[in-house]
């Protein structure tokens, strides 16, 4: 694996509904400028199911890197 040159960090707060479509859109694009990356969605203490849908991407993409934190910070 090359060394990530891109790194992408997302807080992730109350959002599920969008995960999908912004990964889906953010792979796009940095797939798009040819530099090896990583996606770092970190899931804020949100109180929905953004946690499940962070873990099903990840599952799925390598390059998705999801991070829980115990609390809002």
């Amino acid at each position: 694996m090359a060394a990530v040159e891109l790194s992408v960090v997302v807080p992730v707060y109350g959002c599920e509904g969008c995960l999908y479509a912004l990964h889906e859109r953010l792979t796009q694009t940095l797939v798009g400028l040819g530099a090896e990356y990583e996606l770092v969605f970190v899931d804020d203490g949100s109180v929905d199911r953004g946690w499940d849908v962070m873990t099903d991407i990840a599952a799925r993409d390598p390059r998705l890197h999801a991070i829980k934190l115990s609390r809002n910070f």
